[in-house]
């Protein structure tokens, strides 16, 4: 029993360190506020220390042509600007904000607008980079980013893979993988990420009593959906895990599931009495379906495996691990699920980004199936995260408005950023991080360090 805890709080202190070097990584590669949809969860924060829920931009400067049709914004029957996502974002924002709201003398919407002037972007993207309260938001991706790789690692500890399989998930996910380009970025993608991951070692976890493990999966899963409200549809596979693990145990499932469904039923009801429910009003079809489901998966814009190919081993793992463990649930219906919900909205490839930004909240889960078949197809996973990387690299290193948008589904984005990544006119400085070659080799060093740092007795 001693060498079990032990053990325990061996790989805690691991998975610690190994985070720690990945916050490293996303402060190496912050790019900050960036697009106008970011800079609408910064201003929403804001809103709040004045006392309002409205958005302070001027509508004249945007671009919203419809309802929820560009940045989840939409007018209202009086014709004031909203926001259709929920406030949880802009609610992780604020204490970072707010502090640093002390320090700046002009408002931040005032700033943020001139994103809005489609001939004065790059001179809007420098000072806006450089302001006080933008820096501080660009904090969440990093945190969420070392967040999600330390809850990744505790769940594989969990479920007893080798030290190898774990080294080889973390560098799936720090190094090949669109993680290594939103940590640096502002979207509300990577809180829902670190919030899923902590949901999956939540299932994975056995030493800890259920109700305990019941009511952390229905908090984070509640804190999710306050972030983005999609979620909710993936609390089903998460309940289906806990009424399977607790059937198993021959204890009362109903319970248990009242522990996992309570904080979720509150964060609805939080969400409805803040103003109603953010509605798709009809962003999501059938027919956006039938192209955005196979876009969301190979498209070189925004293809999940094109920017992951570590996916592809990941159902060899999967199906390993799951099939005699509840977890089978969350690895494969929330995967389902997603490319449902993001495969049929109608801007699939998610716009102005580089890779798959809605299917960010999926890496975990990959990774952890991934993590199942490393050992056992070394030099394919090995392969398949340089790959990655190779992809990922430029993302991490521009801004994602420096790559021009495309509308075509076979669109070869990664080469075109390649292209953009080794120009040398000096306009483009407010673009690029700074010598990137050279930023990208201490990419890779910090990435490897960490990766370094995973250890462990290795499973027999």
């Amino acid at each position: 029993m001693a060498a079990h805890l032990a053990g325990r709080v061996a790989a805690k202190r691991s998975a610690a360190a190994v985070a720690l070097a990945v916050l490293a990584l996303g402060l190496v590669t912050t790019r900050g506020v960036t697009t106008l949809d970011e800079a609408i969860h910064v201003d929403r924060a804001l809103s709040w220390k004045a006392g309002r829920l409205v958005l302070s931009i001027d509508p004249g400067d945007l671009w919203v042509p419809a309802r929820a049709r560009s940045g989840g914004l939409f007018y209202d029957d009086g014709g004031g600007l909203r926001a259709a996502s929920p406030p949880g974002y802009a609610a992780l924002l604020f204490p970072l904000v707010v502090v640093a709201d002390t320090f700046e003398d002009r408002s931040f919407a005032e700033r943020a607008s001139e994103l809005t002037r489609e001939a004065s972007v790059g001179e809007a993207l420098g000072p806006l980079r450089q302001d006080t309260r933008a820096a501080a938001a660009s904090l969440v991706g990093p945190i969420s980013a070392a967040l999600t790789v330390y809850f990744f690692l505790l769940a594989a500890a969990a479920l007893e893979l080798s030290v190898a399989a774990r080294r080889l998930g973390v560098a799936a996910l720090a190094l090949g993988s669109p993680l290594l380009i939103f940590a640096g970025s502002g979207w509300s993608q990577l809180p829902v990420t670190a919030l899923l991951a902590y949901a999956l070692w939540q299932i994975c976890e056995r030493d800890r009593r259920p109700g305990l493990r019941a009511t952390g999966l229905g908090v984070a899963l509640a804190l999710a959906v306050v972030v983005r409200a999609e979620c909710l549809l993936f609390a089903i596979p998460f309940g289906m895990a806990t009424y399977r693990t607790e059937h198993r145990w021959r204890r009362t499932p109903s319970r248990s599931l009242l522990r996992l469904f309570f904080p979720l039923a509150l964060a609805v009801g939080g969400l409805a009495a803040m103003g109603g429910l953010p509605s798709a009003d009809g962003a999501w079809s059938l027919t956006h379906l039938a192209v955005g489901a196979p876009g969301s998966l190979i498209s070189p814009r925004a293809g999940l495996l094109v920017y992951a190919p570590f996916v592809l081993l990941a159902p060899l793992g999967g199906w390993t691990i799951a099939k005699d463990h509840p977890l089978a649930w969350p690895l494969v219906g929330v995967p389902l699920l997603a490319l449902v919900v993001y495969g049929g909205w109608f801007d699939w490839h998610a716009s102005l980004v580089y890779g798959p930004r809605f299917l960010l909240p999926l890496l975990p889960f990959a990774a952890l199936a991934f993590a199942g078949a490393a050992d056992r197809h070394r030099a394919l996973s090995i392969i398949a995260i340089a790959a990655g990387f190779v992809v990922c690299l430029p993302g991490a290193l521009l801004v994602h408005a420096r790559i021009p948008e495309r509308e075509s589904f076979w669109d070869p984005t990664p080469l075109r950023a390649y292209e953009q990544l080794f120009e040398l006119d000096p306009l483009l400085q407010d673009w690029v991080l700074f010598d990137s070659p050279l930023l990208a080799l201490a990419v890779l060093g910090v990435g490897l360090g960490g990766i370094v740092l995973e250890r462990g007795p290795q499973k027999s």
